[in-house]
């Protein structure tokens, strides 16, 4: 083999080794990819349990959650709810942030730490403050003067009684109040062992209706007492809103409350910490609203379920899943940036344009060189040709040698292309060889032939 062709034989060799292994290397790593997605899309996985903490047995949170499990296990496969009774938010933020439970009902004014993110509103808690038809109260102010049932000590009802205290400057010692059960203030009240009953919650309660349905039909006359300044006690108590109860609420004929009537109200929201799966949320988000009439036939509160509402500011933050599907109707990128992307693509069609230009030249110039080489080697051969003396050979063989060297450095800076070089090899030994029959035709006696 000549010292060219082991030169480039060497290089190419070297180059094709190193194609070959990086093809084996891309398509080993791109087979494995796609088996592994298709694995992981193909494989059966069991539905993503989210445990819920509510409220008590029975209450409107626990109903409605209740429901809410059963239509997630009715219209999704990837989803299951496990609804647990709690006594009341405050307990079930501290088992959310414990990571007991995955979801948890809170009040909107319910202390949080900073990973807990709101899934959706649910309906709305309102203060209500109900007496016996013959009590002496008929403002806030008149409970001091009464006996009152509060809710027990500890929940968030309790503190909510002493919004109203803090705001109507009540006399915390100085009227009968008791801190007891709602079914225990309920079962007084009517029993005439206290005059009012304060508690928080919807109007669709089970135990408030039932509340009002023994009361009508033991022919016992039970009224409401507005609370007309929900929107000063919601500048001290910004998560209170101001709400009402409209007329008839409970009864119609005889109509309970008798007029609309102003109270205070706080939000019943749906929280979750933010290291939950986001597609289980997005899951559980998309039934809420996607079966919202399923949900509102079973159990009619539920109509109230509705979106954050993000213009307005959030005291939570919203989860990423809940999110997704929020903004599933927004604008896609593509559709949000088509200018600029319509100029990003102008500009890179012009710079992929610019360098295949550069490319072509480049590759031309490559062509350009290899040519010259070539040129050189034929001049070489004409001149050895032509020599008439072994001296003459001798000085065409190291120039051709250079030659040789200069082409190999070019072949590995890229200044020549392999295709060039194969063909410089070519003619370089064909030019050595010429060189190598003249020097035999000059050393042969006069009159003789040398064969090769």
């Amino acid at each position: 083999m000549t010292a060219a062709e082991g030169a480039g034989a060497n290089l190419a060799s070297l180059r094709t080794r190193q194609r070959a292994l990086l093809a084996i290397v891309g398509v080993v790593m791109i087979a494995t990819a796609a088996s592994a997605t298709w694995f992981w899309i193909a494989r059966e996985r069991d539905p993503a349990v989210l445990t819920v903490a509510t409220g008590p047995r029975g209450s409107d949170a626990y109903n409605l959650m209740r429901e809410v499990a059963d239509v997630v296990a009715r219209h999704s496969e990837t989803v299951r709810l496990d609804v647990r009774a709690a006594r009341d938010a405050s307990q079930n933020i501290a088992e959310l942030n414990r990571r007991d439970v995955d979801v948890a009902v809170i009040r909107a004014d319910t202390p949080v730490v900073a990973d807990v993110r709101v899934i959706a509103r649910l309906y709305p808690d309102l203060f209500q403050i109900i007496v016996r038809g013959e009590a002496p109260a008929f403002e806030v102010t008149d409970l001091a003067g009464v006996s009152v049932s509060i809710p027990q000590f500890g929940t968030d009802a309790f503190r909510s009684f002493w919004v109203l205290g803090d705001h109507y400057d009540l006399p915390i010692d100085r009227f009968k109040w008791t801190a007891e059960p709602f079914a225990k203030g309920a079962a007084r009240l009517l029993g005439g062992e206290v005059d009012a009953l304060f508690t928080v919650r919807s109007l669709r309660d089970a135990d408030l209706v039932g509340l009002f349905e023994e009361a009508q039909l033991k022919r016992i006359a039970l009224r409401y007492v507005p609370v007309p300044q929900a929107e000063a006690i919601a500048l001290k108590r910004p998560f209170l809103t101001a709400a009402e109860i409209p007329q008839g609420a409970f009864t119609g004929a005889t109509p309970v409350p008798s007029r609309d009537t102003a109270t205070a109200a706080v939000e019943r929201i749906l929280v979750t910490r933010d290291d939950v799966d986001a597609e289980a949320v997005r899951e559980l988000t998309r039934i809420l609203f996607e079966h919202r009439l399923d949900l509102t036939i079973r159990f009619p509160l539920a109509s109230a379920i509705s979106a954050p509402d993000v213009a307005a500011g959030l005291s939570v933050p919203l989860h990423e899943g809940a999110e997704r599907f929020y903004d599933r109707d927004a604008p896609g990128f593509l559709q949000e940036n088509a200018e600029p992307l319509a100029l990003l693509v102008t500009v890179l069609t012009l710079t992929i344009s610019g360098l295949l230009a550069l490319r072509s030249r480049f590759v031309s110039n490559q062509k350009n060189r290899a040519d010259t080489y070539n040129h050189q080697l034929l001049a070489i051969r004409r001149q050895a040709e032509a020599a008439g003396d072994a001296g003459d050979l001798r000085r065409l063989k190291r120039e051709l040698n250079a030659v040789l060297e200069t082409v190999v450095v070019a072949l590995d800076t890229d200044e020549v292309t392999e295709e060039g070089f194969q063909s410089f090899s070519l003619l370089w030994d064909a030019v050595r060889e010429t060189i190598n029959d003249r020097m035999a035709e000059l050393a042969a006696p006069q009159g003789q032939t040398t064969w090769h």
